[in-house]
This record gives C-alpha cells, structure tokens and sequence, in this order.
C-alpha cells in the first residue's frame, strides 16, 4: 500500500503495529523501520494513535524483511 497515509515515497507500508509494544524486536535489523503517526483500517477509518500505529520500512529493504517474516512464519525452512 504505497499511498497509505504518512508513507514517504521510497517506503512501503508493512502493517500496524500496538502502540505500547512498537517496533518488533525481530525487525531490528532493519535500518529503515519506523512508525508513523495516523494508522488505519482496512475500510480506511483512521484507528487511535494511543493504541495502533502504522509500520512503514524503505523500499530498500523490502527483500530483508520479506527473509525476516517468512522465517518468522516457516521457522522450520531452510532456505530463509
């Protein structure tokens, strides 16, 4: 979802995440992760910034992240 609200033009958005748990810990290899300010819904209803907030990471890393979750979610191959 490049044009999700607050994403800047060399970012991609990659979900919301709780406010009071912010960055995974499993992301912080990445050099680009951030949060930004105004998360939405999947109708496009802006949710509360106290509880969710949009998780965006430079285009750059893409492939790295996409290595990252696919590990995260098929933990037992080997090819991540």
């Amino acid at each position: 979802m490049s044009k999700y609200v607050g994403a800047r033009p060399d970012e991609v958005f990659v979900g919301n995440v709780e406010t009071a748990k912010g960055i995974p810990e499993y992301l912080s290899e990445l050099k680009t992760v951030r949060l930004g300010d105004q998360a939405l819904d999947i109708d496009g209803n802006k949710l509360s910034p106290a509880k969710y907030r949009p998780m965006f990471i430079g285009r750059s890393e893409h492939d790295a992240h996409h290595r990252i979750m696919m590990r995260k979610t098929f933990p037992n191959q080997r090819e991540w």
